[in-house]
């Protein structure tokens, strides 16, 4: 079975400014995105870091197809928070609401696109270095990122090709009957991941 859709997207080197941009920097970039649309008042905010953003990225090498392959997966779930958030609070909340998260899906992309993975993990297992304090382990926690990263876009390619097998039995596409299969395919994805993690020594 595939690994599925790049939903996050992956490294792809270059030689652009967020290419060469040390994470520590790319960190505080995130850091005053998150702020600046915590504290924004309305829609316009995170319409205007989502630009800013598609055309940082554009610049650094993601393109059109990228793009759509991090937002397509989105878009159900999207459309269906715009219509609840219209009927009960109105055109300006659905708005808000739908662009904080095309911000963050963009701001993925960016970085994913311009950050070598293993740096990224990294820099995760540094932020949690603190959590040692309590007895836990950082490296666990990196790993369990990258085991995330991989095991989602699995999970939707292992729906994607089900639903492929039942249209060309001829059938309609029943998200109801397509459950057990997912599931079962996402059991023997983590029973997999669990014996190549024991057989590594980690436990």
């Amino acid at each position: 079975m595939s690994r599925g859709p790049d939903l996050f997207g992956s490294y792809v080197p270059g030689t652009s400014f967020l290419h060469r941009a040390p994470l520590w920097a790319k960190a505080l970039g995130i850091l005053a995105v998150t702020v600046a649309v915590a504290a924004a008042p309305s829609w316009p905010v995170p319409a205007a870091l989502s630009a800013l953003l598609l055309v940082s990225g554009s610049a650094a090498g993601v393109g059109a197809r990228e793009w759509w392959r991090g937002l397509a997966p989105a878009l159900p779930v999207l459309v269906l928070l715009a219509l609840y958030h219209v009927l009960t609070a109105g055109a300006a909340q659905a708005a808000d609401v739908v662009l904080t998260i095309v911000v963050f899906l963009v701001l993925t992309r960016v970085l994913m696109h311009t950050t070598p993975l293993p740096e990224l993990l990294d820099g995760v297992v540094w932020l949690c270095s603190p959590v040692r304090l309590i007895g836990a382990d950082p490296e666990r926690i990196g790993l369990a990122v990258s085991l995330m990263l991989r095991s989602i876009p699995f999970i939707v390619g292992a729906v994607g090709e089900l639903r492929d097998a039942v249209r060309a039995r001829g059938l309609r596409p029943n998200p109801v009957v397509l459950v057990t299969p997912a599931v079962i395919a996402t059991v023997a994805y983590a029973q997999r991941t669990g014996e190549a993690l024991a057989a590594r020594g980690f436990d």
